[in-house]
């Protein structure tokens, strides 16, 4: 398989099969990120979470690319503001605190003693 990158194109990154390190950074971020919302996320809130795991791959590539190769070029350091202000703007969006997880309700709870 072909090396992923920061540049990659969308149908090679869709190709990632759960093995590589860039797949498990892309769950590990989704999971973290629904917890941080509660764990029962909205349809507005799974969108940005989609988006802000792909956004911290795209960074996480450009940090590994900067730090194995020295001083970026003008269009990497450029794209790398871009993501990660994307990045930023889009966790904001799912809010700094987070949300607890919502306790159970009062029938849930009994018939969680009684079983």
């Amino acid at each position: 398989m072909k090396r992923i990158s920061p540049h990659s194109r969308p149908s090679s990154l869709q190709k990632l099969d759960g093995r590589s390190k860039e797949a498990r950074l892309l769950k590990r971020v989704r999971s973290d990120l629904i917890e941080h919302v509660g764990g029962k996320p909205s349809a507005t809130q799974k969108a940005l979470i989609e988006r802000a795991a792909w956004m911290t791959l795209h960074v996480t590539m450009m940090d590994r690319k900067m730090m194995e190769g020295g001083a970026p070029a003008e269009r990497d350091a450029r794209q790398y503001l871009a993501w990660a202000n994307t990045l930023t703007r889009t966790m904001r969006q799912l809010g700094i605190e987070g949300t607890a997880a919502s306790a159970p309700s009062l029938d849930a709870y009994l018939n969680g003693r009684v079983a």
